[in-house]
């Protein structure tokens, strides 16, 4: 995946030649379209001799996905993107996967202006920057599709060409978007991942606010660099740039006032896929209610002490994302479910606005009204930290027969090593059967998805045929193996519906044919008639259905198919 050739991609626009003016200046309340956007960083990468502007895969809207890199030194043509991270630090940079938070998309070109104008950056670096990832989001552009946000005079859309929510589509990946964002990701390897965009919840002073890669889900060489080092950096660096930020403000339908909880960002999410292979992620929540131009300088001013960080610490992050490797090396399972661990909880500083409930004009219901006119200063509960609730164990192998030929697809994409068999061969595994699950009553960003909750493993000899793959644990990704490929992860290709069809049973009985069967049972195994009496007490309401009934015993015959609740993915331990 590391194969895209610079030089092979170069864009070919027509260009309404803009200057440097037009590039970095902008009226206040105004964003830049999406042609705006490419124009303006074609137009550097015709200006500045290392910048450079690739057309990476395509999108579902029929455009392509553009990524524009920045380094110290002229771009050589016919350089694949891994070649031009070898021994950089490099930092990726998103923007526009929801376009009507837009600062970031803006903020990115006017920073990317000023940097090359300063020269670039320094020697041991590649930035590279996604100008607008949600192409087709973008372009639906209109005056307003954001009730909740102060402007800017032109919004884009959330949904993208597909209607798709493409800061859920990470690990299902049905956007054309999508997959090309995997490719470009897997090629690059970036150490620091940034996902720009603009908050939608309560309301407070804080123009900037932050998520970083949860703490529990990471390596401890990043956690450390992260946690002890870059974090308090950044946040410093922002107050003292009269940008002062705080935690991501998680809450919704209240007031942040009583304490809130930092956000769990699974791997559907940018930021949770990106920790997956060690990047340190970084989500910029920009506020809804401030001023569009100060939500675009806030955004601006981010990158900026990033960029400091990174010219103080580069060979400490390299450092911990080698270690981290490491530690995935050596690991022999992985956390794949969390929940809050309310335990553990901290004092959080927090300026606020004073509130109130009101009667509503509209209805018998409180509404929420906050008073701007004066900023209280709290203590808060704020609570850093998820405790994991499942682990994949890492088996020697996973088994998966060629005909999920689209999760095969997906797991090809990331660069996973798939060994097909050579010829039919009978297998010992270790088989997982679904005990316990919860359908989703509605569809989820097109999918009916579904929570595992229990699981039954058992040792089986299985046929598997030629051109069914092994997938040895033994290669660069077992992180992401394991979130994908274990039926507990919570964001599993069985909890995406990839794996559906083995809750559909094929094979049936007639009740009046197999009444006869049963009574042969009974009468032949007494350690089942014993089961069946333990059956009858547990069940007193299922007696009156002959179905029911026929199905204990159906479900423990020679006939019950063995593929009904069988997860296809097989384990070698």
């Amino acid at each position: 995946m590391g194969g895209f050739r610079c030089a092979l991609v170069l864009v070919g626009l027509v260009l309404l030649s803009p200057s440097f003016a037009q590039v970095t200046e902008r009226s206040g309340s105004r964003a830049r379209s999406y042609q705006e956007i490419i124009e303006g960083y074609s137009y550097l990468a015709q200006e500045y001799p290392n910048a450079q502007l690739l057309e990476l895969g395509q999108t579902d809207a029929g455009r392509p996905l553009h990524l524009f890199l920045v380094q110290s030194e002229s771009f050589v043509e016919d350089k694949t993107l891994s070649e031009l991270r070898a021994e950089k630090l490099v930092v990726l940079v998103n923007n526009g996967i929801h376009p009507g938070e837009s600062c970031g998309m803006d903020a990115s070109l006017e920073w990317a202006a000023e940097l090359l104008k300063r020269g670039g950056v320094q020697r041991d670096q590649l930035w590279a920057i996604i100008p607008v990832y949600n192409v087709g989001g973008s372009l639906k552009a209109r005056p307003h599709t954001r009730a909740n946000q102060n402007g800017p005079d032109l919004q884009g859309f959330r949904g993208n060409a597909r209607n798709l929510d493409l800061n859920r589509d990470f690990i299902k990946g049905d956007a054309l978007n999508t997959r090309s964002f995997w490719a470009l990701y897997q090629a690059l390897k970036p150490h620091i991942f940034v996902d720009t965009h603009t908050s939608n919840g309560a309301d407070y002073p804080y123009t900037m606010t932050l998520i970083s890669t949860q703490r529990d889900k990471i390596a401890p060489s990043i956690r450390q660099v992260l946690y002890e080092k870059m974090e308090p950096f950044l946040f410093e660096q922002m107050r003292e740039r009269d940008w002062e930020m705080i935690p991501y403000v998680n809450v919704f339908g209240r007031t942040p006032n009583e304490g809130y909880a930092a956000f769990l960002e699974t791997p559907r999410y940018a930021s949770g896929y990106t920790a997956l292979f060690h990047s340190i992620g970084f989500i910029t929540e920009a506020h809804m209610f401030k001023p569009y131009a100060d939500r675009v300088i806030a955004t601006h001013q981010f990158l900026e002490a990033l960029k400091e960080f990174c010219d103080d610490e580069a060979p400490a992050i390299r450092s911990a994302y080698q270690k981290a490797q490491e530690w995935e090396a050596a690991a022999t399972r992985f956390p794949v479910r969390w929940e809050l661990d309310s335990s553990r909880v901290e004092k959080l500083s927090f300026k606020s606005y004073p509130y109130q409930y009101e009667k509503s004009k509209l209805g018998e219901y409180q509404r929420l009204a906050y008073s701007r006119e004066k900023v209280e200063e709290l203590e808060i509960d704020y609570y850093p930290s998820y405790k994991p609730i499942a682990y994949a164990r890492l088996p020697k192998y996973y088994v998966i027969p060629q005909a999920w030929h689209n999760v095969v697809q997906k797991l090809q994409y990331h660069g996973v090593e798939l060994e097909a068999l050579q010829q039919d061969t009978v297998i010992s595994v270790e088989s997982a059967y679904l005990k316990s699950w919860e359908h989703s009553p509605r569809p989820y960003e097109g999918h009916f998805v579904t929570e595992v909750k229990e699981v039954d493993y058992r040792k089986q000899d299985r046929l598997f045929y030629a051109g069914d793959y092994l997938i040895s644990t033994e290669q660069s990704h077992p992180y992401f193996l394991a979130s994908v490929l274990d039926p507990m992860s919570v964001d599993s290709y069985l909890f995406w519906g990839f794996f559906d069809i083995i809750f559909q049973q094929k094979e049936y009985f007639s009740p009046y044919v197999f009444e006869d069967r049963a009574m042969d049972m009974l009468a032949e195994d007494a350690q089942l008639a014993q089961e069946f009496e333990n059956w009858k007490k547990a069940n007193p309401s299922l007696l009156k259905s002959p179905y029911a009934v026929l199905s204990f015993f159906y479900q423990r015959s020679e006939f019950y198919e063995e593929e009904h609740l069988r997860y296809p993915v097989a384990f070698i331990r």
